[in-house]
């Protein structure tokens, strides 16, 4: 469902046309979860769910392009959909197998992201205390 719908579609409203691809069913969405026993449970959620997940998702893409991180599903998302709303790939087709198509599409990362390595500091002696300062004499002072 998520690979249907951008943060474009909520903004004009799309999720509520029957017909368009951005199209959310209130509680026709479901997810899978791991239950206590184990196994593999589908829980309904509702359209408000769906959109806070595709606002938070664009919230996290322009988080990581601030940091200067490049999301390449977000790419891949962006040329599916263009494909999609151009006819060379049919809605039943994306419906049918969103995951798959994006998969195909993402390129391979361009490196492996490695952490930041930890630089010596070199100790600075800290600066001598400033000198107090007695308070001025007020002009309206009782002796």
């Amino acid at each position: 469902m998520l690979v249907r719908i951008t943060q474009q579609d909520v903004v004009y409203r799309r999720h509520f046309v029957p017909g368009h691809r951005a199209f959310v069913p209130d509680f026709g969405v479901y997810i899978k979860v791991q239950g206590s026993n184990g196994q593999t449970e589908y829980r309904a959620i509702s359209r408000q769910l769906v959109l806070f997940c595709v606002e938070r998702r664009k919230a996290w893409r322009m988080l990581q392009s601030k940091a200067g991180i490049e999301n390449r599903e977000y790419k891949a998302q962006r040329s599916l959909l263009a494909d999609v709303d151009a006819g060379r790939i049919s809605k039943e087709d994306l419906f049918a197998r969103a995951e798959q198509l994006l998969k195909e599409r993402m390129p391979a990362p361009a490196a492996v992201h490695k952490p930041a390595e930890a630089k010596a500091r070199v100790a600075t002696p800290a600066p001598p205390p400033a000198p107090e300062r007695k308070p001025a004499a007020s002009p309206h002072a009782v002796s």
